[in-house]
């Protein structure tokens, strides 16, 4: 009885071995074992893919001819876009992406007439090639395929593969601020083939490339329009990039125009800060003298402001060029500024004892007899030189003794410069005593008068020569009542100016 059992034994193992050879035969012949009747599409698909018929590092043959690059037909259909771009120069998508290829090798019409359609998961995507695609402005970039977690797989009876992908993706997108906060922004989603180059692989857009989700809401971008494009990106030996072997690859890139939702900015930014700006003009109805009032709701009409001003800049990127929300800033500070300085101005000028003597009573010389009151005295002086004066202290002794007693202390002016045929007047100027007044009263004397009779007017050289005089607290009044209305009509045209620049 061992004996026989050593006998089988051995024949068993001869028979395995016998076996075992005869399929490596098959396979090197290539013959691979026949279809079943009656298959379900696991075993159809494992029986396709099997590896004495398919090769999975292979790229599938062209259409026309086995030589032809595949063309790898894409379609994406966009369902979630979270902006944060503002600080962080990054969106995310989250989209789900369809590949669509013909896959000859996989034709099963004539073997499983009964099926018309195989689907499948990771297992599907192990056993058959599929493209390889990656994000080429995506972060952290990776290969597609490699731990995707959902990716569903559909193969028709003709051989047409069909590969659907979740993305998750977080962008780089380079912005432009100069418009800040009324920005558009395009921000580009790429793909790129990994391996295999032009010649091997072609990428290109399916019809109705993009389809974007009914239910697709943004926070801070709205998504004003998306287009397509495909180009070639080409890499020479010396360059490494992502691995990439050299030669030219294809790519196609979707675009996304990103306006920003301007909602936040004007509620939270801009019509607070032009009531500060008009808060400030409060300043100017309150009276000149009224110093502490006045600095303070100066004061914190700035300081509010840069509190308001500082919360937007914060969320930005630092930037080298001045963007259309600084031009605000810079606009409103002005303002504010420039209401402070004018009441230091009017509290300046209303502190003052002199009187200004004045030509006209307009802006023009108001405000150059007001900046320069020296100059605009010397001036007013000059326009008296005409008139040749001498001084003569013993005239001013006759007069004293002829004339009445209220003269006493007054110099006499006598007049050369007329002509000796006319009666020649005589002028005198007083003293000035009062030093809240620059110039003197002048008389003039009558020689053909008597002597009792040629004082009874007295008309001052202002009048003489058609100037008047204001004093310091009613300029320091026109001012603030010009400021009324220059500060609101410049403020006005600042806005006019700022929003044309946006909306061009």
């Amino acid at each position: 009885m061992i004996f026989e059992e050593k006998v089988f034994v051995l024949i068993f193992l001869v028979y395995l071995l016998g076996v075992l050879l005869f399929t490596d035969a098959i396979k090197v012949s290539g013959n691979c074992p026949s279809f079943g009747s009656s298959m379900t599409q696991t075993e159809l698909l494992q029986e396709l893919a099997n590896e004495c018929r398919y090769d999975k590092m292979v790229r599938p043959p062209g259409v026309i001819n086995e030589t032809d690059p595949i063309r790898i037909y894409t379609k994406a259909f966009i369902y979630t876009i979270r902006s944060n771009m503002a600080k962080t120069l990054r969106f995310d998508v989250h989209l789900m992406m369809q590949f669509r290829y013909l896959d000859k090798r996989l034709k099963f019409t004539d073997i499983a007439p009964y099926l018309s359609q195989i689907y499948g998961g990771q297992n599907a995507h192990k056993l058959i090639w599929t493209p390889t695609v990656y994000v080429a402005n995506e972060r952290t970039s990776a290969v597609m395929g490699n731990g995707v977690k959902d990716l569903l797989i559909s193969i028709s009876s003709y051989g047409m593969v069909i590969l659907n992908t979740r993305l998750e993706t977080t962008l780089n997108c380079g912005l432009r601020l100069e418009k800040f906060p009324f920005d558009v922004q395009e921000c580009p989603l790429v793909f790129e083939s990994w391996t295999h180059n032009v010649n091997e692989m072609v990428l290109d857009w399916d019809e109705d490339p993009i389809v974007i989700a009914d239910n697709l809401y943004l926070t801070e971008y709205k998504l004003m329009d998306t287009w397509v494009n495909r180009s070639g990106i080409s890499y020479t030996p010396s360059q490494y990039h992502y691995g990439h072997f050299a030669g030219n690859f294809s790519s196609i890139n979707i675009t996304f125009k990103l306006a920003r939702e301007m909602g936040f900015f004007m509620m939270d930014y801009y019509i607070p800060s032009i009531l500060i700006v008009v808060i400030s003009w409060v300043s100017f109805w309150l009276h000149q003298d009224a110093s502490a009032p006045r600095i303070v709701l100066g004061t914190n009409t700035i300081l509010a402001f840069m509190t308001l001003a500082s919360k937007v800049e914060n969320s930005l990127p630092k930037v080298s060029y001045i963007k259309a929300s600084e031009i605000w800033f810079l606009g409103c500070t002005i303002f504010l500024f420039a209401a402070m300085v004018e009441f230091a101005f009017v509290n300046t000028i209303y502190r003052r004892k002199k009187n200004v003597p004045l030509k006209k009573v307009n802006s023009k010389y108001i405000l150059k007899s007001t900046l320069t009151p020296r100059l605009a005295r010397k001036q007013f002086q000059k326009n008296t030189t005409g008139l040749e004066r001498s001084r003569s202290w013993s005239s001013l002794d006759n007069a004293s003794t002829n004339n009445d007693q209220d003269f006493t202390s007054q110099n006499y002016l006598t007049v050369h410069s007329f002509p000796s045929a006319l009666n020649i007047p005589s002028v005198k100027i007083e003293e000035d005593k009062d030093p809240d007044y620059s110039v003197g009263s002048i008389t003039t004397i009558d020689s053909t008068l008597p002597p009792a009779k040629s004082f009874t007017r007295r008309p001052t050289l202002a009048k003489l020569h058609n100037f008047t005089t204001m004093t310091p607290q009613q300029i320091a009044q026109w001012i603030d009542k010009r400021s009324r209305i220059v500060f609101p009509v410049s403020f006005i045209i600042f806005n006019i100016l700022y929003w044309s620049f946006i909306w061009i």
